[in-house]
């Protein structure tokens, strides 16, 4: 089953560069790990709009989701506190679009 972990942090004041830089490198650290078995892909997003706001995201596809994440998403998020907020959530992917044509999984 496919699922997704999200990890929003809004940083402290002044602690922008060095939060993207970290989750930056927490994102490659991760995904090369061979330990991280179901884990698909790990991506840091920035938002659009809001400086010092970002997303790290964990993509798993494995044979039941974590309904509280993983262990490796929740040590991520206790660690990600001291940049700033931290949200931690999880997704379950249920269906998808593709050129107009709805496909549930």
């Amino acid at each position: 089953m496919k699922w997704m972990e999200t990890i929003k942090v809004q940083s402290a004041t002044g602690k922008d560069q060095t939060t993207e830089s970290e989750l930056n490198i927490l994102a490659h650290e991760v995904q090369k790990n061979p330990a991280r078995q179901g884990l698909r892909e790990a991506t840091v997003s920035s938002h659009a709009t809001v400086p010092g706001y970002f997303a790290l995201r964990l993509f798993w596809d494995t044979d039941d989701p974590e309904a509280s994440g993983s262990l490796l998403g929740m040590n991520l998020a206790q660690s990600l506190k001291v940049f700033g907020l931290v949200d931690h959530s999880v997704w379950i992917e249920g269906s998808k679009t593709k050129g107009g044509k709805e496909n549930v999984l």
